[in-house]
């Protein structure tokens, strides 16, 4: 299905007790080809002994958008900033398998504690993702983990690529990268696509990590028609994809 239509949703996840949870919301309509911003990107944290239901978090940041009134032919892609798996060798290790490995060259080529995507982020960007399995991103890994599958069950979403794609899926989850797109932790996007972002959110705050995982969420749902595409799993590896989960990133910086 070609949709004229697309909500790009973006979540840069928090822990579970902080206040660091980032929430943005935009449009992208085909007959304009340009991003819209809903609301106000803001920042908030889980509501006491609850979690965020995925109609309350849209309306902390574009109140008036309500899930369940949203049209079929528009397609909502929600980026989340946070890994939505683990290591396929950090699985097996747990299941009672002695892996057969040692010491590696490098820690990032350590497969207990890295996926294959995460390897790749480093082998072309440069850059090495926190471990869910050995950093503290195991907290907003496990939070983001608890409500992916909340708002599937809830709202029939899918979680690519853990999920069988189909042409007709309109509601879909995708894992993102923020800082694949940006020199430093405080600075702005690249050039390329600072046209796009809220002028009123300061970079380098989870609310504007949050317009980048919406801005992803928007290019996976546009497939090149305004943004540069995302780049999938490779054929050879959509297998393993499928058990970690794959980080979406640009196939190019311009």
């Amino acid at each position: 299905m070609q949709f004229k239509n697309v909500i790009g949703i973006g979540w840069d996840a928090g822990g579970w007790m902080g206040s660091n949870h980032g929430a943005a919301v935009c449009r992208w309509e085909l007959s304009a080809n340009e991003i819209t911003w809903l609301g106000t990107p803001t920042e908030l944290s889980l509501p006491e002994n609850s979690l965020f239901s995925l109609e309350e978090f849209i309306q902390q940041a574009a109140p008036g958008l309500h899930i369940n009134e949203i049209e079929e032919d528009t397609l909502v892609v929600i980026g989340v900033d946070a890994p939505l798996g683990y290591p396929s060798a950090f699985h097996r290790l747990l299941k009672g398998e002695r892996l057969p490995m040692g010491k590696p060259e490098k820690e990032i080529y350590n497969p207990l504690a890295y996926r294959y995507t995460d390897r790749e982020m480093y082998e072309v960007f440069g850059k090495k993702p926190l471990s869910a399995v050995y950093d503290r991103i195991g907290n907003n890994a496990t939070g983001a983990m608890i409500h992916t599958k909340l708002w599937q069950e809830e709202h029939g979403f899918k979680t690519y690529p853990f999920e069988g794609a189909e042409p007709e899926d309109n509601r879909v989850i995708i894992e993102v990268y923020p800082a694949l797109v940006k020199e430093k932790r405080f600075e702005e996007v690249h050039e390329y696509l600072r046209k796009f972002f809220p002028k009123e959110v300061t970079p380098g705050t989870d609310a504007y990590d949050a317009c980048i995982c919406a801005v992803y969420a928007i290019a996976f749902g546009t497939d090149g028609k305004l943004l540069p595409k995302l780049q999938e799993p490779p054929a050879d590896q959509k297998e393993l994809a499928a058990e970690e989960g794959w980080i979406y990133y640009f196939k190019q910086n311009e």
